[in-house]
């Protein structure tokens, strides 16, 4: 189970998670999600992520360069490393806010 917060659109380099999101992403061209955990209060307080889990940052990568990032809480026990772009791709799609989908689809078309 997962909890998410709104997320936010960014530009190419706008602080130093997105370069390194986007150095991440120049470096697995083949990937378009990417999952770690947050820089200190990347954004902002959030608050307790639940009994046995932990904050992480889902990145959607877009066809332009830009990236999506969205806060979600997972089990602490997952770990970034081994998360692959078919089951990024499912949890995006489960706790993405409306607005990021359709964002995401625009930039694809």
């Amino acid at each position: 189970m997962a909890r998410n917060l709104k997320g936010e659109l960014l530009p190419k380099a706008a602080d130093p998670t997105a370069a390194d999101d986007l150095a991440w992403f120049a470096a697995k061209a083949d990937r378009a999600f990417r999952l770690r955990d947050p820089a200190p209060l990347e954004f902002g307080p959030l608050g307790d992520p639940g009994d046995g889990f932990s904050w992480r940052v889902l990145v959607a990568r877009l066809p332009d360069g830009g990236r999506l990032r969205l806060p979600i809480s997972l089990a602490w026990d997952l770990h970034n490393d081994h998360a692959k772009d078919q089951h990024l791709s499912m949890l995006f799609e489960q706790v993405a806010p409306a607005e990021a989908k359709a964002a995401l689809k625009k930039k694809a078309n």
